[in-house]
């Protein structure tokens, strides 16, 4: 290798790693592929030692070629980082995902009480479904997540801040006592989408039962749902928190489903290899402890 290790040798390998080959690398990032394949040759001839293996038009990542990944990584998060430092002119910048109900009922809280802590943090937020936030987190699109229930990736470092129960609702006026879980399925369904915090809770639920929902309605917003199920087109499962004041004030009747045990952890997460910036510090300090005994906020922070 002539020239010194770059940056850019290191962007070009994570490319390859992440799309699985030299071809998908350059189109990915729009450069040639003749200049990915010399920045993966340079790497190996640097290092002395095979980052890849190549069989049958794969590219499958060696033992050396995921040393040299984390590491990769660890640099480009750390650059990433300086770059959203510099470019806001030295203001902390903090990007959150959240799910709809924690940023419904829990963040405008917590960055309320961040601004007037800590003022010069410049927040940015995008509100979307559970999957999705474990997504952006993941592909360091955000520093930190806000979700419900159930995360998926090891990469994930995850801690409890607050606790959710979920209730069945159903229109105004509706009698009829309470409902059995197999009375539940029967019913026509107001559903958030698959990869929703809520949705997975309520399948995961209903599954240990042997039973499976098959929702007339499916949709992204909660506002939807509650105007479907106040309009009598059917009854959902939604947030205590989030239909609290329409169940009080008689838009929505809450059922009680014997047998349907809907609570869960509110989690805050972060990708496992990424460094905690100040901006980070500051919101994780404003957390409450978790719910459950001998759960602490300084796994997520150290870990």
């Amino acid at each position: 290798m002539a020239g010194r290790l770059t940056v850019r040798h290191l962007e070009l390998f994570s490319a390859v790693c992440a799309c699985g080959g030299v071809s998908a690398a350059a189109r990915e990032l729009g450069v040639s592929q003749p200049s990915v394949s010399q920045a993966v040759r340079d790497l190996e001839e640097r290092f002395g030692t095979t980052l890849f293996d190549r069989v049958s038009r794969r590219m499958d990542v060696t033992e050396a070629g995921r040393r040299l990944l984390d590491h990769a990584r660890e640099v480009l998060d750390d650059l990433e980082e300086l770059e959203h430092a510099m470019g806001e002119g030295g203001v902390s910048v903090l990007r959150l995902a959240s799910s709809i109900t924690c940023g419904t009922c829990h963040l405008p809280r917590l960055l309320s009480a961040l601004r007037e802590r800590e003022g010069g943090v410049k927040v940015r937020v995008r509100v979307e479904d559970s999957g999705s936030v474990e997504r952006d987190v993941l592909a360091n699109d955000v520093d930190l997540g806000l979700v419900e229930g159930l995360v998926h990736s090891d990469e994930i470092v995850a801690v409890p801040f607050a606790r959710d129960e979920l209730v069945v609702v159903g229109p105004p006026g509706r009698t009829g006592g309470r409902l059995g879980v197999r009375d539940l399925v029967r019913e026509p369904l107001v559903l958030r989408e698959r990869g929703s915090g809520v949705r997975e809770l309520l399948e995961a639920a209903l599954t240990a039962h042997g039973l499976a929902v098959d929702p007339v309605w499916e949709s992204v917003s909660t506002e939807a749902i509650r105007s479907a199920v106040e309009a009598g087109l059917g009854l959902s499962v939604l947030p205590a928190d989030l239909v609290a004041r329409d169940v009080a004030e008689g838009r929505l009747a809450r059922i009680e489903v014997d047998g349907l045990e809907l609570a869960r952890d509110l989690l805050v997460i972060r990708h496992r290899r990424k460094a905690v910036s100040p901006a980070m510090a500051a919101l994780l300090a404003l957390m409450p402890p978790g719910c459950r005994p001998g759960t602490e906020r300084a796994p997520l922070a150290e870990a």
